[in-house]
């Protein structure tokens, strides 16, 4: 059964041929396509999208990705669901799995959860983001947008990706930073030191790290910059107005630090006026919308490799 969990389980190749078949799910000019011949690969088949923390972009993305491939989904949330009652996720998952669906993408805070559900269900599973573990279609989407601006063949070799902002809780960060590692670049983690790994937690990042914002917009080609956690902050809490002067990049900022071919990346929500300013978000150094689109085309890659007809899967 192929799963696909988080990237640091995969390797090099698998992530390049992930990225090449993403391309043939986008035009010349960067729009989402379907080919012909895919549009009705999952014909038949329903899949169960189980978002059980937030989510716009990914859900929607994976939802549509579905959808041009030919197949159905049907859509779980903690609200109106059992879980309210008590009803754990694992059995939530069963109960749709006994249902007869093909596949689940899954959602949810506990990191563990998709690695049962790999082990336990005899059907496929897509991680979609298991807290603050990894989120392998975002480090995909991230990496293409990167691969596709910079032109740099199969890889990301030679490339200076900083990643900004909370990383200790960031499941992006994690698959961004392996992933630009194994593609050849050289990755460094910039934050306020409460939210940067601890110099024991280090060992997992490739990776080194900065304190100095000024340092990390300097070194850059490429900035991918991420949202406080709020919500896996226990018992801490993160001024915003502190926060978006100390480490925010509004227009100032970039004219101080920033080259002006050093491109912008964020993999959204963006809080406005605290991470990025208005007029950054839609710069031409800003990719963020970019970002949206590629991840329509790489989730069909990623469909069509773990849910698709076995001579498809690859």
């Amino acid at each position: 059964m192929m799963n696909l969990i988080g990237l640091q389980e995969l390797s090099r190749q698998r992530m390049i041929a992930l990225l090449d078949a993403s391309e043939r799910y986008l035009s010349e000019d960067g729009q989402v396509i379907t080919p012909a011949e895919d549009r009705e690969l999952l014909r038949e088949q329903t899949f169960a999208l189980l978002f059980l923390e937030p989510s716009t972009r990914t859900r929607t993305s994976f939802d549509l990705a579905i959808q041009r491939l030919g197949g159905r989904s049907v859509t779980i949330s903690g609200q109106g669901s059992s879980l309210q009652k008590g009803e754990s996720a694992a059995d939530t998952c069963k109960t749709v799995a006994a249902m007869g669906v093909d596949g689940l993408v899954v959602r949810h805070h506990d990191r563990h959860l998709p690695h049962v559900l790999s082990e336990r269900m005899n059907l496929p599973v897509i991680n979609a983001g298991n807290g603050s573990g990894e989120h392998p279609t975002q480090g995909l989407l991230d990496a293409l947008t990167l691969r596709r601006h910079f032109n740099s063949g199969e890889g990301l070799s030679g490339l200076k990706i900083a990643i900004v902002g909370d990383i200790v809780h960031s499941r992006v960060a994690r698959s961004d930073a392996h992933i630009f590692s194994a593609l050849g670049a050289d990755v460094l983690l910039a934050g306020p030191r409460m939210l940067l790994p601890t110099e024991a937690q280090l060992d997992a990042w490739p990776a080194r790290v900065t304190t100095s914002r000024k340092e990390a917009l300097r070194w850059a080609d490429a900035v991918v910059v991420l949202r406080i956690q709020q919500e896996r902050l226990r018992g801490s809490v993160v001024d915003p107005h502190r926060y978006a002067s100390d480490w925010g990049i509004d227009q100032s900022v970039i004219e101080q630090y920033m080259s002006p071919l050093t491109v912008i990346l964020h993999p959204g929500p963006v809080i406005r006026g605290v991470e990025l300013s208005d007029p950054v978000i839609d710069s031409p150094q800003s990719l963020i919308w970019r970002q949206v689109t590629h991840g329509v085309a790489v989730r069909q890659a990623v469909i069509a490799a773990y849910f698709g007809p076995r001579e498809e899967r690859a």
